[in-house]
């Protein structure tokens, strides 16, 4: 058997025998029914021993991951990423389970015949049955029930990315970030060890796994929204893979619905900015997807050409419902990767098929192949109202829901009534949202240029490319280069961090430039083709440009200092490479 340092914590603790109890109804109503199969196992999850009445721990974790490699073949687990150590807490582990038909550890030993797919969780520490959740799949995944699952797919597992905010309970990480706001600049660790598995094992279908607030829909799962991303993606994601999910759920009796967000009425406040409440008192509201931006996890994926989805699972943030919440998220887990693995191949070939098209497109550089650089949620005609299922505090609790018709003054039995099918505090009660927004349509585009230039001063930016996947060239000779400059014509900064510029106006001017040994090119002709644009084009509200620690807002009358190459041949360069 495998054995590291970490592995050598004693797995005995963990290991138990006999079968699982189903959970109460007590918040969950019938649909705590979903819990868990009655099936023999041997291996319990960490908060399946502590009957679900703590949450587990990175030293639990740990444990769990070094049992589960002893009892299975078809587990390799890694350390990927450390955690900062702060006042309150020390740095830890940020582990990655890699299940296969042959225990691949490494991703040159992965059977890339078959579809790879990537689970990460627990970016927002206070999120708990989502780590909870992701535990049980990996465990029936590598000794139970879902084996078989391993014969049609690669399934890479990240079960906690922030154990600072796990520890605490709280949503940001040890540096108070945000870590699911954090996927450009990438200044948390756990946020880099998503991308470095990324990069390394190349999966084909992602599943970034969330808590939301209380709420009807037990279960809810988001596809990509950035329009960058490639359409038959989000509508397969949509018809084939949702549609699925949602028919699954309603047999084990889970309320599913696509990831909706509730905003006030235009506004958009998903870039992480701090931006102040607004006024006290009714606001008319909206409805839509989730966000278009790139420093979230799931379209920071998909903007690869990547099947990506979020799953959001209702939540108190309570022990006391722990165990209902974990079962929620794990029937919609199991939901997931179920259909991804009932059309492998399907996927696997539409995958590779966009990816390889984007790379002819961006060698192209056709003006009707834009990438867009800005974007807003708008209404559809064909759909102008949503209706929807919520909960509505009630004054007394629910006692349970009429079998048959009773008039006033006539006896009521137990027999007569029904259980309530959600928590006793609310009632379910059909909405109709009036300010529904489906749609995304862009509302700036540019041309993709041959690459970009950059100063050999600004390792800055190079090394947070390299961090997304963006292949850089290092220049190993002087010489001159076609490119297209922005002269700044008016510019209106953000009064905040994580938003672009308010206003910017640019002109592109043909110049001829010195290009020195050592400085930077960036091909678009690469993996990264639609990602590049999006961060090095000053209009961009996905920008390098908005977050204040890189220093690219620029001055009226001044000049944007990444410059647009235009010539041909590209500048000769080396691979630049992170020597780590």
């Amino acid at each position: 058997m495998r054995r590291t340092a970490w592995e050598r914590i004693s797995a005995l603790s963990v290991l138990a025998a006999g079968l699982m109890t189903m959970i109460g109804a007590a918040w969950a109503g019938p649909a705590a029914e979903v819990s868990r199969a009655a099936t023999q196992t041997v291996l319990k999850t960490p908060a399946e021993l502590a009957d679900y009445r703590e949450y587990s721990q990175n030293e639990a974790i740990a444990a769990f991951l070094s049992a589960l490699d002893a009892v299975s073949d078809n587990v390799a687990v890694s350390v990927v990423g450390r955690s900062l150590a702060s006042g309150t807490y020390g740095a830890r582990e940020i582990f990655l389970a890699v299940l296969s038909a042959k225990g691949a550890a490494r991703p040159e030993a992965l059977d890339r015949t078959k579809l790879t797919v990537m689970i990460t969780a627990a970016q927002h520490g206070n999120e708990q049955s989502a780590k909870e959740a992701v535990l049980r799949l990996v465990r029936d995944l590598a000794a139970g029930e879902l084996r078989p699952l391993l014969d049609k797919v690669n399934v890479l597992v990240m079960p906690q990315t922030n154990p600072y905010g796990n520890a605490m309970d709280v949503r940001v990480n040890e540096l108070d970030l945000d870590m699911n706001r954090d996927h450009v600049k990438l200044e948390a660790e756990g946020v880099r060890a998503i991308h470095r598995v990324f990069r390394r094992w190349t999966p084909e279908a992602t599943l970034d796994v969330h808590e939301k607030g209380d709420d009807y829909y037990r279960v809810s799962i988001g596809c990509v929204s950035n329009v960058n991303i490639g359409r038959d993606l989000q509508e397969y994601s949509r018809s084939v893979v949702l549609a699925e999910v949602g028919k699954a759920l309603k047999k084990k009796n889970v309320a599913f619905h696509e990831y909706l967000v509730t905003e006030d009425l235009g506004t958009d406040t998903s870039s992480g900015a701090a931006v102040a409440p607004g006024p006290s008192g009714p606001r008319e509201e909206m409805k839509r997807f989730s966000t278009t931006d790139l420093n979230d996890g799931r379209n920071s994926l998909g903007i690869f050409e990547t099947l990506s989805f979020i799953q959001e699972g209702a939540s108190r943030h309570d022990v006391e419902t722990l165990e209902a919440r974990t079962a929620w998220q794990y029937q919609g887990l199991r939901a997931w990767l179920e259909s991804v693995a009932g059309h492998a191949a399907e996927i696997l070939q539409m995958v590779r098929r966009d990816r390889s098209r984007l790379l002819e497109r961006a060698a192209l550089r056709g003006a009707a192949d834009p990438v867009h650089l800005r974007m807003k949620f708008a209404r559809d005609p064909k759909e102008p109202e949503l209706a929807l299922k919520a909960f509505e505090t009630v004054a007394s609790p629910i006692r349970g829901v009429l079998k048959v018709d009773k008039k006033a003054g006539e006896p009521l039995t137990n027999a007569d009534v029904a259980p309530y099918p959600g928590p006793r505090t609310v009632k379910i009660v059909d909405k109709v949202v009036k300010n529904w927004f489906p749609n995304v349509e862009p509302t700036l585009s540019v041309t993709r240029p041959r690459g970009y230039i950059i100063r050999r001063d600004r390792l800055d930016i190079i090394e947070t490319l390299l961090g997304l996947g963006v292949e850089v060239g290092l220049v190993d000779k002087d010489g001159t280069a076609s490119a297209e400059a922005y002269d700044v014509k008016a510019i209106e900064p953000a009064g905040l961090d994580y938003l672009a510029p308010t206003r910017i106006d640019v002109a592109a001017r043909a110049v001829e430039v010195p290009i020195r040994k050592g400085d930077f090119y960036i091909d678009c002709v690469q993996p990264a083709a639609n990602l590049v644009p999006c961060l090095l084009e000053p209009q961009s509200e996905f920008g390098l440009i908005r977050y204040w620690k890189f220093r690219l807002v620029p001055e009226a009358g001044g000049v944007f200092e990444i410059l647009r190459f235009t010539g041909t041949p590209g500048p000769s360069v080396v691979p630049y490479k992170r020597w780590q």
